[in-house]
């Protein structure tokens, strides 16, 4: 930290030397230029002018060579006594430092050891940077720093940027894909006066104009399914969401997701379209189909196994659900199976969904489908017809548990609607504080008519996590909740 003061007051005091010399170091008015990799593709002799931020510097008596940094490339910028006379070079030298960014004119040329670099006639300070770049530009290693300060990670880090960049690029290959299949993208509140569309716990705020509390939306499925009663057919939203819940290397309490909703689709017309889905992202931002994920290799080729939960465990585990029928004999069986935090309270669905995620899912590699879950796991969803004990829902999986997306046939019998708040109430005042509040609005929608209605969620932040091989879901949202500094 001392070090970084004083070289702080370093720079102020070259700060005000260029001041002294009627130099501006912020200047207002725009300048022209090009991007750097436009600049190294130009022919040498061409003229150019090109900005960025100075990263390197290297004088070598009467030559300076220099590195610029912009978003496309970095590219070697030469400073000569020759070119520039004496006093504009050693005003370079001496007031110009790591971190600034420089506009400069000059001529493209290539250096004895085959390096394109630009040779300066002109330049122009941009903007002065007061603090050092991050251990002179060699990296930035403190994982803890690069979450906080991200913009240093950005500039010191390839990687990140790098991983930025696909971030974009796939949620514009997402929005893509559903405009080209007919989809109409949506915007639904994320201030809501009633929660719902998923088990969670919300954050809480209050209006004071209207003296009301409001709620963070956990996700935007209510509002999209009473478009769909309203006519429309297919849409979508890349939609910010909130959770109140624990973070780990999985889970972050503001996230980003896509949703849609399709009429007259059910829960196999999703499967298929993931299918079709995931080859295309990977293909579109230039991976293989075949990812590394950890020590793994995860083939994404499509179809994907569609498997029940009573399969999946009977696969992993050698056990049939069908032989613990009741609560009681399920509770004892996750007891040997050594589950925490269930007791006699919790039902038969959750426990089985217990035993699935702490025995079960970690140990999926290549993609599946899990299908038809406890009707009680998903109140928002469609019972299967030869099984009411259960719903059509799907959740794709893969790489050590990994949940890329979840769906279901949407449940549009208000009547059953109605019946499932109400046990969802009931779980809330016994104590859940992730099951989901009675939506008279919503029941009130559905007994307007909701078609046959098939809907999905993707978390994006996991999708980036998985396609870069990420270890941590902090890596791939450029500014992850953390706990403040003290």
């Amino acid at each position: 930290m001392t070090e970084q003061i004083n070289e702080e007051a370093v720079r102020l005091k070259r700060l005000e030397d260029i001041k002294s010399a009627g130099v501006e170091a912020y200047p207002a008015r725009s300048v022209e230029r090009v991007p750097l990799l436009q600049a190294r593709q130009s022919l040498e002799g061409t003229k150019v002018k090109v900005a960025g931020r100075l990263v390197s510097k290297r004088e070598m008596g009467k030559l300076c060579f220099s590195h610029f940094k912009d978003f496309s490339d970095k590219l070697q910028v030469a400073f000569s006594e020759k070119e520039l006379g004496k006093e504009a070079y050693k005003f370079f030298v001496k007031n110009y430092d790591l971190g600034d960014f420089v506009w400069v004119e000059g001529e493209m040329f290539t250096t004895h050891k085959g390096e394109t670099s630009v040779l300066v006639k002109k330049y122009q300070l941009l903007s002065k940077a007061l603090l050092p770049l991050p251990e002179k530009f060699h990296g930035l290693a403190d994982v803890e720093m690069r979450y906080r300060q991200r913009y240093l990670d950005l500039i010191a880090n390839d990687e990140s940027l790098q991983i930025a960049n696909l971030r974009s690029l796939l949620v514009k290959e997402l929005r893509n894909f559903f405009d080209a299949r007919g989809f109409f993208e949506v915007e639904t509140p994320m201030l809501q006066t009633l929660y719902g569309g998923a088990n969670a716990r919300p954050f809480i705020t209050h209006h004071h104009a209207l003296n009301i509390p409001l709620y963070l939306r956990i996700a935007p499925e209510l509002y999209l399914k009473r478009l769909v009663v309203g006519g429309f057919e297919k849409v979508y939203e890349v939609a910010k969401c909130f959770r109140n819940e624990g973070m780990d290397h999985n889970h972050n309490p503001e996230f980003s997701q896509i949703e849609f909703y399709w009429a007259y689709a059910d829960y196999c017309d999703l499967m298929d379209l993931m299918e079709e889905l995931l080859p295309h992202l990977l293909k579109a931002v230039g991976l293989p189909l075949k990812l590394k994920v950890g020590e793994d290799e995860v083939n994404f080729k499509a179809p994907y196994p569609r498997l029940t939960m009573r399969e999946l465990i009977k696969q992993y585990l050698k056990f049939d659900l069908e032989d613990y029928p009741s609560q009681k004999e399920m509770l004892a069986k996750a007891k040997e199976l050594k589950i925490e935090g269930v007791d006699k309270n919790t039902g038969r669905g959750k426990l089985i969904d217990e035993i699935y995620k702490a025995h079960v899912r970690p140990q999926i590699k290549n993609p599946v489908f899990m299908i038809d879950h406890p009707v009680e796991l998903s109140p928002l969803a469609k019972k299967k017809a030869e099984d009411p004990r259960y719903v059509e829902r799907m959740q794709l999986v893969c790489a050590g548990g990994n949940e890329l997306c979840n769906g279901f046939s949407e449940l549009n019998d208000p009547l059953d609607q109605e019946d499932r708040f109400k046990e969802q109430e009931r779980l809330g005042l016994a104590g859940d504080v992730e099951s989901m509040p009675y939506d008279e609005d919503y029941v009130t929608a559905l007994k307007h008519g909701l078609p046959p209605t098939a809907g999905l969620g993707m978390g994006i932040d996991r999708l980036v996590k998985l396609f870069t091989n990420s270890q941590n879901l902090k890596e791939v949202i450029l500014f992850p909740t953390l706990k403040p500094e003290k």
